[in-house]
């Protein structure tokens, strides 16, 4: 008898997004970074959020994340210099 634990994704309920289509995700920050950008996870559909330029929200794609971790080092590289 095997008893190794395998690690399942947790299941949501189908309303959660019908909600967020009513009444709009309820963000919470999953990470900030020093450079003042923010990452976002609705709470209901689990779905990632990021800033984009104009301060809108932009749905969180690995080119986006990766734009963001560029950037933190830059503006902690250029602080480090000063």
């Amino acid at each position: 008898m095997n008893t190794t634990k395998t690690k399942t994704e947790p299941t949501y309920s189908p309303f959660s997004n019908l909600q967020c289509k009513v009444f709009g995700h309820k963000y919470r920050i999953t990470k900030r970074y020093e450079s003042n950008i923010k990452e976002f996870e609705c709470a209901n559909c689990k779905k990632q959020f990021t800033l984009d330029g104009y301060g809108h929200y932009t749905p969180l794609t690995p080119k986006l994340r990766r734009i963001n971790e560029v950037y933190e080092n830059f503006y902690t590289r250029r602080l480090a210099a000063r």
